[in-house]
């Protein structure tokens, strides 16, 4: 019985060099475009899926690879990159979706959300301008730790540790009181 595979049959190409790779790519970018262009009606981003797959081809520098199941391997490789892009579009306009339902917000909630962020980051300037020990002693009291906890890790009388947490207040108050004035006058 004879072989239907033929050692001579089988051509090889080596697309580690550089030429051959750009002979490929020529030979078959119409092709798989065409047919990319039946899952897909956007011309660039076919285009940049076929790039995608070029440029993996090309980093893993095959220098022999049976050119029959490499042009099957193309097609295939472009056929699971259509998929998982249409999946990741199917993902993102279902969650754009379901978010602008859930969260469609009136102008004077929007108005609101923004002032709070402006808030927030007032706050946390201030925070940060803190002298370093009052920012420190501030902050493990925003955590939640007693006096007592916070002077004995950071070795000071709880006494020290209630002038930094009086001297933080009365910075933020001030630094903060103008800014706050200006957000109320919109309320």
């Amino acid at each position: 019985m004879k072989s239907i595979w033929n050692k001579e049959t089988v051509h090889w190409i080596n697309l580690a060099d550089a030429h051959i790779f750009q002979q490929q790519y020529n030979l078959y970018f119409r092709q798989l475009k065409y047919f990319g262009m039946h899952y897909i009606a956007d011309e660039e981003v076919v285009c940049d899926l076929i790039q995608d797959l070029w440029l993996k081809i090309w980093e893993r520098k095959e220098n022999r690879i049976n050119e029959a199941t490499f042009k099957q391997y193309l097609f295939q490789g472009l056929y699971r990159s259509i998929l998982d892009y249409i999946k990741h579009n199917n993902v993102v306009r279902e969650y754009s979706q379901k978010l602008s339902s859930e969260n469609a917000m009136t102008e004077p909630e929007i108005s609101y959300k923004i002032i709070k962020a402006e808030i927030y980051q007032a706050v946390n300037q201030v925070f940060d301008d803190l002298p370093d020990a009052s920012r420190r002693v501030y902050s493990a009291c925003l955590n939640g730790k007693s006096y007592k906890e916070i002077a004995e890790e950071f070795n000071i009388s709880i006494n020290t540790v209630k002038k930094h947490i009086n001297n933080a207040n009365h910075y933020m108050r001030k630094r903060l009181k103008d800014f706050l004035l200006f957000i109320l006058s919109f309320r």
